[in-house]
């Protein structure tokens, strides 16, 4: 086995995209920890459990996103009876951790660190990131959270930092059963991974579905594992040639289709419910958790439900766009039969039909919250800079909605991967925007600092200008199409 292909490995899973995505990203990181540790460096204990602290963070993340991987050739490789490839990917396991566990914690020992706490640490952050990939994901919500027990658990559970001795106590055991589970999960992934059914899968391999373009059928298939009083109930009063609009929303589906009044009570039932529990696990995570004295110190005050907000209309945009994605890229003849609805006219009105049954449903919710943003403003009395950032957060959360919309419809030829990179810039730098016109840092808000500004506007202009340009173009190739239910490929 050659050392070189045992370390390329885990990124053959990957497109050729991805892979050059990922190493960039693991360069940077790298680069920029080269650059920052010669400024940081003190000799002492403190600098080394901080240094051991930050490897173990970033093996979580590099065994989570790269090394489980491997997850999939390993699976392959049993399908298919390739038993060199198998032992490949193991060797390649025990190589990287040889070199992402072993080779930090000897260095960090011999500067003068505890060398079992250090290796116990990081071997610890490490199988938290495998888990997290491997693991089902109503077990992985809680991998996420585990982070916090140094915030909660610190006063019971000793620490590396304040008892290096009481740490190994409770942490070589749960290193030790959390590895054990990862090898009995891996086991099963690889032997059994295509049989599984459901939420038993691990994450990985869901997630690995569920990609941009999508499978076509994996839609139906979640909605159909989904139990009877889950399922959203259509409503199919006021349907017919007289109500066009109505009857492509239904023929169109998604979180625009029309549902009975108790199916979208019990719909909006599930998704508050669903938020409630977010926001209260995000606040235990934080150490924020105490005396609850009404409904909004309960998710963390005016503050984080404005963030929330943020980040719920941006999401909305992202899924939107990604179901009509998926919905437009189909191989069959479903687009063609939306054609031969009666009532929708010829080709100017159909496509009037087709941007007001995709678009509305969508911008109505968001102008609901866009009202919220308006009024949180106004209780938490914030300046105009912060005003100005919530609004275009929420404004640019429409934008997205709208521009990656019309690409779909208008058949703009845009790869997968520049898509999916401006849906997650864009998705940031509302958060951020978000998080920056709120005091959410010491009572005050990061928009009042000189500089923030500046640099938020210039991401602000790189970001908006694509995707004006976009819209736009979009926009002119859908009024040219001979008809807006062409299938794009």
């Amino acid at each position: 086995m050659k050392a070189w292909r045992l370390l390329m490995l885990p990124w053959m899973a990957w497109s050729k995209t991805a892979r050059s995505v990922a190493a960039a990203c693991l360069v940077a990181v790298a680069g920029g920890a080269v650059l920052v540790a010669p400024f940081t460096y003190s000799p002492g204990p403190a600098w080394i459990d901080q240094a051991a602290h930050g490897v173990a963070v970033v093996n979580a993340l590099f065994w989570a996103c790269v090394m489980s991987q491997s997850l999939l050739l390993a699976r392959e490789a049993w399908r298919l009876r390739l038993p060199v490839l198998g032992r490949e990917v193991n060797a390649s396991l025990m190589l990287y951790a040889v070199l992402g566990i072993g080779l930090p914690s000897v260095l960090l020992t011999w500067l003068g660190g505890n060398g079992a706490a250090i290796t116990t640490e990081i071997a610890l952050g490490a199988g938290l990131g495998m888990a997290y990939a491997i693991l089902p994901p109503f077990l992985s919500v809680l991998v996420i959270l585990t982070p916090s027990m140094h915030d909660h658990l610190g006063h019971r559970l000793p620490m590396p930092a304040a008892s290096p001795t009481g740490f190994l106590t409770w942490a070589v055991p749960c290193t030790i059963a959390l590895w054990l589970l990862i090898g009995w999960r891996w086991y099963h992934g690889v032997r059994h991974g295509y049989a599984m059914q459901g939420n038993r899968k691990p994450l990985l391999l869901i997630l690995r579905s569920r990609t941009w373009s999508g499978d076509n059928d994996a839609e139906t298939r979640l909605i159909r594992q989904r139990s009877r009083w889950l399922q959203p109930a259509v409503d199919l009063h006021g349907c017919g040639p007289g109500h066009p609009l109505r009857s492509l929303r239904v023929a169109l589906g998604g979180w625009g289709v029309p549902q009975t009044p108790a199916s979208r009570m019990r719909q909006s039932v599930i998704l508050l419910a669903g938020m409630l529990l977010a926001s209260l696990l995000f606040s235990l995570s934080t150490g924020s958790g105490g005396q609850y004295t009404n409904a909004l110190s309960l998710i963390g005050g005016a503050n984080m439900l404005m963030l929330y907000i943020g980040m719920l209309g941006s999401l909305l945009a992202i899924g939107h766009a990604q179901r009509l994605q998926r919905r437009w890229n189909r191989c069959n003849a479903e687009l063609p039969l939306l054609a031969l609805l009666p009532g929708l006219g010829d080709a100017a009105q159909a496509r009037r039909a087709l941007l007001r049954a995709s678009l509305l449903p969508m911008l109505g919710l968001q102008a609901v919250f866009l009202l919220a943003t308006i009024a949180l403003a106004g209780y938490l009395h914030l300046d105009a800079r912060g005003d100005a950032l919530l609004l275009l957060s929420q404004l640019a959360g429409m934008g997205l909605l709208v521009a990656f919309s019309l690409a779909v419809l208008g058949n703009v030829a845009i790869g997968p991967w520049w898509t999916t990179a401006a849906l997650i810039c864009g998705y940031l730098l509302i958060n951020a925007s978000s998080a920056a016109a709120l005091p959410l840092f010491d009572g005050h808000a990061l928009a009042a600092r000189s500089g923030v500004m500046t640099g938020l506007a210039l991401l602000w202009a790189t970001f908006l200008t694509p995707l004006v340009l976009l819209g736009l173009r979009s926009w002119h190739r859908l009024q040219r199409r001979p008809h807006p239910f062409l299938p794009t490929t």
